[in-house]
């Protein structure tokens, strides 16, 4: 395997390693605070933190319009979308059950692709997608201790929406990044417009009053600031440059290292318990991601 490959492959496991435990994150952040502010607080840090590099780099960049127009559309879809029903899944549902739906991430992506790429549909690709939904199935139609079922079936439904605006933002990423716009400019330009319309959100919902309301602990502030930079930013510069190389399905696959990280991440920090039935849901997620993935996975061992 040449080392370019190497390198973008170890990128892709450390990023999805740390969106894992951005899910606990941003859970506890949603514990100080309203989901609506920790998307308008974080994505708007990791915006102007990439957006140094990119002036550093490109200077001030100016896309094409019809490269404006994308932007916008990934970042009011992947980014503005996305953390909003991501803040408030997590917020009603456990870490480990947000990080399972969104493992199903993989399977969705190649499922998309195959209706709007024209990408082929394969019988192992339907199966895995079969499998991989019975295990999200699992999770979300199984009673949480205290039997609360309507409060964890709303979180768990919010997750799954919250998964498909990424998948859909991965596709017009893909599209976008096949112009001549560099991955770095896509990720900061994107963060910031996504980050803007949540502010506009958070201040057409709450008003300016509600900024003073945020008193966060220093532990608090750390965490925050190691979502926003480290997960966010550059975990979503490292995750847009394999879009670019590797494309949207290849790049999705490595999402099935994110349940294991999110369900350590929700015991160590958290102190969540993992039942019988989050087992059984990642073993079928798995298996559906890795059943759907085999005819993929022997044409890229070819072409390595």
């Amino acid at each position: 395997m040449p080392t370019g490959k190497k390198l973008i492959y170890l990128t892709l496991v450390l990023v999805v390693m740390s969106w894992g435990l951005n899910v606990v994150m941003i859970k506890f952040l949603t514990q100080q605070m309203s989901p609506i502010l920790v998307g308008a607080i974080r994505m708007p840090l990791a915006g102007i933190f990439l957006l140094a590099f990119v002036f550093k780099k490109y200077g001030l960049y100016n896309p094409t319009k019809q490269q404006w127009g994308l932007l916008f559309g990934i970042g009011l879809i992947s980014v503005c979308i996305h953390q909003l029903l991501l803040g408030y899944g997590v917020s009603v549902t456990s870490s480990t059950n947000a990080s399972l739906i969104l493992g199903l991430n993989p399977l969705t992506t190649a499922l998309l692709a195959s209706i709007f790429v024209n990408e082929k549909f394969t019988r192992n690709l339907g199966l895995g997608i079969l499998l991989g939904f019975a295990g999200v199935v699992l999770v979300v139609f199984s009673k949480s201790p205290d039997g609360s079922f309507e409060f964890s079936l709303i979180g768990d439904v919010i997750m799954l929406l919250a998964m498909l605006t990424y998948v859909i933002g991965g596709l017009l990423i893909k599209k976008l990044l096949e112009t001549t716009i560099p991955t770095l400019v896509v990720t900061a330009y994107s963060t910031l417009i996504g980050g803007v319309l949540l502010n506009i959100g958070t201040l057409a919902s709450f008003g300016p009053s509600v900024y003073g309301q945020i008193h966060l602990s220093s532990t608090a502030v750390l965490i925050l600031l190691l979502s926003a930079w480290g997960a966010t930013a550059l975990g979503t510069l490292g995750w847009n440059d394999g879009i670019k190389h590797l494309g949207a399905n290849r790049t999705a696959m490595f999402l099935n290292g994110m349940p294991f990280a999110g369900m350590i991440g929700g015991v160590v920090f958290l102190n969540e318990t993992i039942g019988w039935i989050h087992i059984l849901a990642l073993i079928f997620t798995t298996v559906g991601i890795i059943i759907g993935s085999i005819k993929k996975n022997k044409v890229i061992l070819e072409s390595l």
